[in-house]
């Protein structure tokens, strides 16, 4: 959106899939697990849990994701500028990831 002044807004939005691929590990601290093997503390117990039931192995799955943000950009000099911005994105899986960040650089345009 080219304006008089200097300072350049712009917005943008995205749509797509996002693949997910969650994991998990267990150490235990101390005690005993549940099925009543007593590891060492510090042990991967991962295994052991997901094998007595205590723990569901995570299913890999795709959902769909969008973004939406904006931002401004100031020219520096001929070919220089600095950009500054917000997005937020949201992956609608079974559990629902609302991700929000904001951006600073510096551009070199050519």
């Amino acid at each position: 959106m080219p304006l008089q002044g200097r300072v350049q807004p712009y917005v943008f939005g995205g749509a797509g899939f996002a693949r997910l691929m969650p994991t998990a590990q267990f150490t235990l601290s101390s005690g005993t697990l549940p099925d009543g093997p007593s590891p060492a503390a510090g042990s991967n117990v991962t295994d052991q849990l997901e094998t007595a039931g205590d723990f569901p192995t995570p299913v890999a799955q795709t959902a769909f994701m969008y973004s939406m943000g904006g931002g401004i950009e100031v020219p520096l000099a001929r070919h220089w500028a600095v950009d500054a911005g917000y997005r937020y994105s949201r992956i609608s899986a079974d559990t629902p990831a609302n991700v929000q960040g904001g951006t600073l650089g510096i551009g070199y345009r050519f």
